[in-house]
């Protein structure tokens, strides 16, 4: 009798014991099977890398008081496929419900898997959740969320000024770069000076194609233009020298040309063998500043050549006022060119003796007169 009391009390014992190691029951909503979408049309930026692009997050459907887990998959394919190919996603059992989809997880995976895609085309995907109760094998789909989804072949990560308007003039090597917006990768700027002309907007400083142009019809919009046939040459005109900032958002294809205000420089100096100083960086000779924007000396030159620096480098990396030509001779009404580096144009000197120099920087001007 002691042995089956005993024997009893082991059996009783031993199932609360394996009762107690058992899963709870599954507490599940009981809510249809429903799917969300973070928007309704995505455009996959490479460039933003691991920084989210689609969200998804779906009920938990039910699993009919059962208590049974259930497990989640969620699916995509282009609209009309009737999900006979695409990607699938086994989520598995999760409380969290959710799946989220980074930029370059949609450049590795959805792009590639549907290679029929052209670059910068919407196409429409559908999307759905199916949930699988484990205990019974049943299944549940939510209704179909469209979703209009394209790649953009197109963004880049480098963007530069170049034209007569720019620091650098119309020499590719020597294209300005703007700064890239990094809370916002499609936005690029740039702040500092510009001069009369015309500039545009450069994807590199290899070859002039591609690049973006000004709009024939709207001159905050830009034009892609990837090829000579694509679309004409426009550029931005600069009509008055000062400081600027230029914003332009590649993607919404705009731009933004703010005047600031303020002279285009404070100091103009001469430099070279006409110059009193010659060709030392300690004894420049600065030119007199009489107005705004308006540089003029009177003095002797040597005969010999002559250009203007705007500020003191020695290592000859900053930007000065160059004559249109090489060895230019000097007019009264002439013009020049401002840019760091090369074409390093000069304007030679016939002969010594006294002269009258005035620059005007708001048109570009420059005058010679000998006294």
């Amino acid at each position: 009798m002691k042995n089956i009391i005993l024997s009893t009390l082991y059996l009783v014992t031993l199932s609360l014991l394996l009762f107690s190691c058992e899963k709870p029951l599954e507490q599940v909503e009981e809510k249809p099977l429903a799917l969300t979408v973070s928007r309704d049309s995505v455009r996959c930026l490479p460039i933003y890398k691991d920084l989210a692009a689609l969200e998804l997050s779906w009920t938990a459907g039910t699993n009919h008081g059962t208590g049974s887990a259930i497990a989640y998959t969620v699916e995509t394919d282009l609209a009309g496929n009737d999900f006979q190919g695409g990607l699938r996603w086994e989520i598995g059992r999760t409380a969290d419900r959710t799946l989220v989809l980074s930029h370059q997880q949609m450049a590795d995976t959805l792009f590639l898997t549907f290679p029929e895609i052209k670059a910068d085309t919407y196409v429409l995907f559908e999307w759905r959740v199916r949930a699988t109760v484990l205990q019974t094998g049943e299944e549940q789909i939510s209704p179909v969320v469209t979703v209009a989804m394209a790649w953009n072949a197109t963004m880049m990560t480098e963007l530069f000024l170049v034209g007569d308007a720019t620091p650098g003039g119309w020499n590719l090597g020597r294209a300005t770069p703007m700064v890239i917006d990094m809370d916002n990768f499609t936005t690029f700027s740039w702040t500092g000076q510009l001069h009369k002309g015309e500039f545009k907007l450069m994807t590199g400083t290899e070859d002039w194609i591609p690049c973006f142009v000004r709009d024939t019809m709207n001159n905050t919009k830009m034009v892609y233009r990837d090829s000579e046939e694509r679309y004409p040459d426009f550029k931005w005109t600069i009509a008055r020298t000062g400081t600027y900032r230029i914003t332009a958002d590649v993607e919404a294809l705009t731009i933004e040309v703010a005047y600031l205000g303020g002279e285009a420089y404070s100091h103009i100096y001469m430099i070279g063998d006409a110059a009193p100083g010659g060709w030392s960086w300690d004894n420049l000779t600065e030119m007199s500043h009489p107005e705004e924007n308006v540089f003029t000396y009177e003095g002797p030159l040597a005969a010999g050549q002559l250009k203007f620096p705007t500020e003191i480098k020695s290592d000859w990396s900053g930007e000065m006022l160059y004559a249109p030509m090489p060895d230019c001779a000097p007019a009264a009404k002439g013009t020049f060119d401002a840019h760091a580096g090369d074409p390093d144009n000069k304007w030679l000197i016939p002969e010594s003796g006294d002269w009258s120099i005035r620059i005007n920087i708001n048109d570009t001007t420059i005058s010679f007169v000998r006294l």
